[in-house]
């Protein structure tokens, strides 16, 4: 930007402060937001300017009403249409808006930090993230995000408390445990000081040749450096497998599945990067189903289409099956995984083996209520409405009745069930439990009307 418009900036900016020490915050964000307009990547910018927001609100999160949130969805609509065209410094200012409304926004700043991001600015990213870290919480999207942007500062001991939180919340997470070991090194390298003792080196001063070699390698892009690795150390797994996460997080799912076609070759026996690889296959076939979706409601004229997009999906659900039974094989008593591959059988119609896997998995207090309401539904499919009936009732039984979402679902499946076996009286005491908690629950409301215009018996 011109000096002209440096100095524009630094008097809005200077508006914005004089308006703060007089409590004038509306017209301070004001100015604050016409600064970040000129120079959208500064940090003290931003910061005056949700200083200046939050006061607004006593700087007590509680005191932002629900009705921030209906404001702000279709401010975050909008900024996810330039998102999409990659129009990043706009994207950040149309979250401005939505920071009006609610300076605690987890959304919106989660949104505004990954277009610091793409425009560099690596420590607001950074801060706008850690504005809000109390109110995610737990929240495991955002502690991913969170260590990511701590990664892209270099602040790995930070990065990895976050992985650290993520693998507690969820155990199973492989790519927590990867990541983890891999900014450990990082951190290790960070401690020796290598990168400052070459920086303090004096012009003319000559370099060993190991540390030539050192400053050659860290200048290099983390693409470059990870095929180097890969390289000098073949038979070294890490490289593989972080260079495959640096292409997924580019989203070049191809060049992702290519070097774990190499790993698979070098690691046949490696269960992460047969885990790895299959995530990949997934997520490509997936990519493929939505791009072939899109096409088929944007062009209702190709006739090819439709067939291409089913084809598709059943090769998806042939994959997930064929993979998880892998998985299982390796791992018979994890209730989780024999329950997503009984998912992955119901939707191919293969209800029978459907059936098998989710009586494994309700062995697991975890999965048991889901696991009964599957089996239920999977034995209506054959046909075989008593079982469905004990596996609904089962499924209540140990179901909270304080989930409504829960009980409202095993309450309806038991309604329809009494229905199609003639027991009208029954399905309606299920039907009117459901509506008595949402009577505008699926279609309860007009299942009640048709029961209650049969005729007398």
């Amino acid at each position: 930007m011109s000096s002209a418009e440096q100095r524009k900036a630094e008097t809005f900016f200077q508006y914005g402060s004089d308006a703060v020490q007089k409590n004038n915050y509306d017209y301070a964000i004001q100015m604050y937001r016409e600064a970040c307009k000129l120079v959208p990547t500064s940090l003290p910018y931003r910061q005056a300017l949700r200083h200046a927001q939050r006061k607004k609100f006593g700087n007590d999160a509680t005191k932002v009403g629900h009705i921030a949130m209906a404001r702000n969805q279709p401010i975050k609509l909008r900024a996810r249409a330039s998102k999409s065209k990659g129009n990043w410094a706009y994207v950040l200012e149309l979250l401005e808006e939505a920071f009006v409304n609610n300076p605690w926004d987890i959304g919106a700043s989660m949104d505004a930090a990954e277009a610091c991001e793409n425009l560099g600015a690596h420590d607001v990213a950074q801060w706008l993230l850690e504005s809000v870290s109390q109110q995610a919480g737990d929240d495991v999207k955002f502690l991913r995000f969170l260590a990511i942007v701590y990664e892209n500062n270099e602040n790995f001991q930070k990065s990895i408390n976050c992985w650290e939180r993520v693998k507690k919340l969820d155990p199973s997470d492989e790519d927590a445990i990867r990541k983890i070991n891999g900014l450990s090194a990082s951190a290790t390298i960070a401690r020796s000081g290598l990168g400052e003792a070459i920086s303090r080196q004096q012009p003319g001063e000559l370099m060993s040749s190991a540390d030539a070699e050192e400053y050659k390698y860290q200048a290099l892009n983390p693409e470059e450096r990870l095929l180097r690795d890969i390289q000098k150390e073949p038979d070294q797994v890490r490289a593989y497998l972080e260079l495959a996460d640096y292409y997924r997080g580019q989203l070049k799912l191809e060049d992702a599945e290519k070097i774990l076609s190499k790993a698979r070759k070098q690691f046949p026996e490696d269960e992460v990067v047969h885990l790895e690889y299959a995530e990949i296959q997934i997520s490509r076939l997936r990519q493929a189903i939505d791009t072939w979706a899109r096409r088929v409601q944007t062009h209702p004229d190709d006739e090819e289409a439709p067939g291409k997009l089913e084809k598709l999906k059943a090769m998806l659900r042939d994959y997930e099956i064929k993979e998880f039974k892998r998985r299982l094989k390796n791992r018979p008593d994890d209730a989780r995984l024999a329950f997503q591959l009984g998912q992955r059988y119901a939707e191919a119609e293969r209800h029978d083996e459907a059936i098998a896997m989710f009586q494994q998995a309700r062995n697991s207090p975890e999965y048991k209520v889901r696991a009964l309401v599957e089996a239920g539904l999977s034995f209506e499919a054959n046909g075989v409405l008593k079982l469905a009936e004990r596996s609904f009732q089962e499924a209540l039984k140990h179901a909270n009745a304080e989930d409504s979402s829960v009980m409202n679902d095993i309450h309806y499946n038991l309604g329809r069930i009494a229905e199609s076996m003639g027991n009208h009286v029954l399905a309606e005491e299920h039907y009117n439990e459901v509506a008595a908690n949402d009577y505008s629950y699926r279609d309860v409301a007009q299942r009640l009307k048709n029961l209650n215009r049969r005729p007398a018996t």
